[in-house]
């Protein structure tokens, strides 16, 4: 059977001297792994046509046995030529292309998926990026993937949250505990949300990243603090630890 679909590249590894397995996210299959026969010989018709962070238009032979499927024909349909020179950009963008493999699935019908992670591209794409598009990143794929946290209210009371107070962020139940309702809980399972930080979360999570790119500015302190909450919270729901993310910090603050 042949299928046909537009695919972003999210990884590339080799798999013999001349082929390639190249893990793709498209719209209407999720994630899926085709193998590239003589991808690097010097004639083939696929080079130059596929790399890491192009959308494609992919053709393909569908292999539902092992999962492996077999190209057929790739044309670029968007290489965003813009991480070539954009060093911190291209970072940010491994940390978004590695995440998405992780926790994208196979056989499963997720357009919207697809298109958060081709629209996140797209935004590094267009200017180097600020360290707050890896908080706003996480936050709204969190959204994606169901598990947001509440920041609205308390979880316990239902107290509607004041930007002047501070709170428990608890990691298991997904959401805010105000003072009256703190418990002596594992101390990895929550982080206190004070009154400078939740304003920043609540704004990430609800607001598109053009409407504060270029006025929100973080202190070394803040800074330190939401990625670590937001570390937690991610490796608490996804029960992964992905090394991607402290590089692209670490390039993001140097």
């Amino acid at each position: 059977m042949i299928d046909k679909t537009d695919a972003l590249v999210l990884r590339v590894n080799p798999y013999s001297r001349s082929s390639h397995i190249v893990t793709w996210l498209t719209p209407s299959e999720g994630k899926i792994a085709t193998i590239i026969k003589g991808a690097m010989r010097p004639k083939s018709a696929f080079l130059g046509q596929y790399d890491l962070f192009y959308t494609c238009e992919l053709l393909y032979y569908s292999k539902e046995r092992n999962g492996l499927h077999i190209a057929r024909e790739c044309t670029p349909v968007d290489t965003r030529t813009a991480f070539r020179s954009d060093w911190k950009a291209a970072a940010c963008a491994s940390y978004v292309s590695d995440i998405m493999q992780r926790v994208s699935f196979r056989g499963g019908h997720q357009p919207e998926l697809f298109d958060f992670c081709t629209g996140a591209l797209d935004l590094l794409c267009e200017h180097t990026p600020k360290v707050q598009f890896l908080f706003w990143f996480e936050l709204q794929l969190a959204g994606h993937l169901g598990f947001s946290p509440r920041l609205s209210e308390c979880l316990n009371c239902g107290t509607t949250t004041e930007e002047s107070s501070t709170y428990k962020l608890s990691y298991e139940s997904g959401g805010l505990v105000c003072s009256n309702c703190m418990t002596d809980e594992d101390g990895y399972k929550y982080a206190l949300v004070g009154p400078d930080l939740l304003p920043m979360l609540r704004l990430w999570q609800s607001t598109d990243y053009h409407r504060f790119q270029n006025n929100l500015r973080l202190s070394t302190k803040q800074l330190l603090a939401l990625k670590e909450i937001l570390g937690r919270f991610m490796s608490y729901h996804l029960e992964i630890n992905i090394v991607s993310r402290q590089k692209a910090f670490e390039v993001m603050t140097h």
